[in-house]
């Protein structure tokens, strides 16, 4: 990666951490609050409602933001017909959602859908304004306008307008309001910091290379939207709301810290991947650093996950979401896999091997709906085992796609795991065995839950930073590297600098 390209993706690393933090603790404290000032139906139905709408988003925007920061050259007029185009299906999927929103009432039998679809399709047309302007600033890497725009349009959406309205006694009206409002505003902003034109063109030539990648990517995301959302649509229809609330408010605990960490890199990660398409040897180094480092993050805290689920649950939701706890527990262990094997998508994106990719996630449908079917004797826990069990299986497909892309050893890709895995079994029985005690006292929930975050975030910075495992140190060595930190012998942050940069001449680049 060359030094302007690495200079860029470092301080998009910044800026979009700093966002992502601020958004993870709002969320966090959203999450808690409607938790207790709503039911689980009402979660249940709105997040049927997403689901369905979720379709409709990847027919309204045709692939168009992707394939805007993969291409290797645009044009205004390629911007201006990416403009158009999100506009005109951000209408159309409007008004064709508003009249065939009774079908989905049909479907889940559940009439209280309709009114919600109808009011949510708005956001078609909403963001149809916005991802031309968004995708431009994650394609200039102008991270620190992004999360300007995302962090505002979340206080005033979410803490703001959803809170306000749930006080009020307005239901699940509350959420959909507050994502209406929270899409509304990240259309303003964006625009306001790229002001790119939104003059309309008309001829073929400034629409023909984003179609004909684009068009390949918005039907790679219906496939990968299905088997997102399949878990949902499934505990919806076979277990009810009630159920549905319960599993949904369970996968958010341990989604949302996943998702707000690889969303992070990813949105730095693909631009950069897309740079460096045609660099194949540079592209597998930065590929394996990248899931080494995401690793190491992600396995540990799901690990704590999995051991503080009882106080997480009563914390932040309440005793009366204690059916949630298992659910959390075997959830853990699944959606590390799914965000970590995101980055071997990307890698197929960038690249353009999409047909391999749609391949990988038809086959990856097949299983996870025989896995269900398999499992839904165990109720909403079985559903959870089936993503566990379909996770490991894309995990197993995706390597073989890198090793057929890039040429990568399978064992080489798993040696990324190992420092992850190492890190995330010591943070967990440390936490278990302080859990074991702390909950024979009569000390607070709370304060439990503080004891488990500050001794897990103390062994997490031990383990990383002191005694780090040498594929991990060799990956930290290279961060350092990159972003200029100094060695010297003066202090001891100078002479820990020294030694995992020293290590860089023991450890081959990248492996």
């Amino acid at each position: 990666m060359s030094k302007g390209l690495a200079s860029k993706a470092f301080s998009g690393l910044k800026w979009t951490s700093a966002s992502t933090v601020a958004n993870v603790v709002m969320q966090i404290g959203y999450t808690s609050i409607m938790a207790r000032l709503l039911e689980p139906e009402a979660f249940g139905l709105v997040s049927l409602s997403t689901v369905i709408l979720g379709f409709g988003n990847y027919f309204a925007n045709m692939g168009l933001s992707q394939a805007i920061i993969q291409k290797e050259i645009l044009t205004k007029e390629n911007i201006r017909a990416a403009f158009t185009t999100a506009v005109c299906l951000g209408v159309i999927f409007t008004i064709i959602t508003w009249f065939i929103a009774p079908a989905a009432a049909l479907f889940f039998d559940n009439t209280e859908v309709v009114p919600i679809v109808r009011i949510m399709a708005v956001s078609f047309m909403l963001n149809g304004l916005s991802s031309t302007a968004v995708s431009l600033l994650q394609r200039e890497m102008r991270f620190k306008a992004l999360g300007i725009v995302e962090t505002i349009s979340y206080v005033v959406s979410y803490l703001g307008v959803g809170v306000v309205c749930a006080y009020m006694g307005l239901g699940f009206w509350s959420l959909v309001y507050a994502t209406l409002t929270q899409v509304a505003l990240t259309a303003l902003g964006s625009y306001i910091m790229v002001r790119h034109s939104v003059f309309p063109v008309f001829s073929w030539e400034a629409y023909k290379p984003l179609f004909n990648y684009g068009s390949k990517m918005s039907f790679l995301g219906i496939l990968e939207y299905i088997y997102s959302q399949l878990h949902i649509i499934l505990v919806g229809k076979v277990l009810g709301m009630h159920k549905l609330g319960i599993y949904t408010r369970a996968n958010m605990l341990v989604h949302l810290p996943m998702y707000n960490i690889t969303r992070t890199l990813s949105k730095v990660i693909f631009p950069s991947f897309s740079k460096l398409q045609n660099e194949m040897q540079k592209l597998g180094k930065v590929y394996l650093s990248s899931i080494t480092l995401l690793a190491s993050i992600l396995i540990p805290v799901c690990l704590g996950i999995l051991v503080a689920a009882p106080e997480l649950v009563y914390v932040l939701l309440g005793k009366q979401w204690s059916e949630s706890i298992p659910v959390l527990q075997v959830l853990s262990l699944a959606i590390p896999i799914g965000f970590i094997t995101m980055f071997s998508g990307i890698v197929c994106d960038a690249k353009a091997e999409l047909n391999l990719k749609m391949t990988i996630t038809v086959i990856y449908i097949v299983v996870l709906i025989g896995l269900f079917m398999l499992l839904k004797q165990y109720g909403i826990v079985g559903f959870a085992l089936a993503v566990f069990f379909g996770e490991i299986i894309r995990m197993a497909l995706y390597q073989y796609a890198m090793k057929r892309i890039l040429s990568l050893k399978i064992s080489s890709q798993l040696r990324c795991y190992i420092p992850g895995v190492v890190n995330g079994l010591v943070i967990a029985a440390v936490v278990y065995l302080l859990s074991t005690f702390l909950r024979d006292t009569e000390l607070p929930m709370a304060v439990i839950l503080a004891c488990q975050i500050v001794a897990s975030g103390i062994l997490f910075l031990i383990l990383t930073l002191l005694f780090p495992h040498k594929v991990l140190r060799a990956e930290i060595g290279l961060v350092l590297n990159k972003i200029g930190l100094k060695a010297d012998s003066s202090s001891y942050y100078g002479r820990m600098i020294y030694r995992y940069k020293k290590n860089l001449v023991e450890e081959p680049e990248g492996v």
